[in-house]
């Protein structure tokens, strides 16, 4: 079991528990058409974004399969919300996870994302045990998948057509990396 109730810090930035105050911040993140082309959900509200901050307030422990680990980003040198990262616990039994991370324009191309997403990997892998933490992307997000890359994961699938979302269907990129291949970049 693993329960984040204190920040978690990285070189540039701190991981922590969303707080009510994080509505605006997450409705500026969350209603930006360069953010949404790759998520599955509409344009947001702020009675929306209020109960997802509600509902993440919730999200700091990982005990049971399903379970989900979600922390704001922020900026150490400001203070500023810049985004957000995700940890699941996908299956106990096979020691599998997933993560995510979604990044406000502005900090996007910084190297913010890997270094949020490297934190939950040793969270991952050196605290929960897992053996394996899997990823998913938009294929049309360029960013996204270089930073897998970047952080040493390897694409193992292309999901064809497997998001109708908009009218549209969305093809889908599955990256992976196994605790040992974790270990042996660090």
């Amino acid at each position: 079991m693993l329960t984040v109730d204190a920040p978690l810090a990285t070189d540039r930035l701190l991981l922590r528990p969303f707080r009510r105050d994080d509505v605006d911040a997450l409705y500026d993140l969350r209603s930006r058409p360069e953010v949404l082309r790759y998520l599955y959900w509409p344009p947001a509200t702020r009675d929306g974004v209020r109960d997802v901050v509600a509902q993440r307030l919730t999200m700091t422990t990982l005990a049971a399969d399903g379970d989900f680990l979600v922390l704001a980003v922020e900026l150490r040198s400001t203070g500023r919300l810049i985004g957000e990262v995700d940890l699941s616990l996908t299956s106990t039994e096979h020691g599998h996870g997933e993560i995510g991370a979604i990044l406000h324009p502005d900090a996007q191309g910084h190297g913010y994302a890997s270094e949020a997403v490297a934190a939950l990997l040793d969270l991952a892998f050196d605290v929960l045990g897992l053996h394996r933490v899997t990823a998913q992307t938009n294929a049309g997000n360029e960013a996204s998948t270089r930073a897998m890359l970047r952080l040493g994961m390897r694409q193992e699938g292309h999901l064809r057509q497997c998001v109708a979302f908009g009218g549209e269907w969305h093809d889908e990129l599955l990256f992976a990396i196994l605790a040992d291949e974790w270990t042996a970049r660090r």
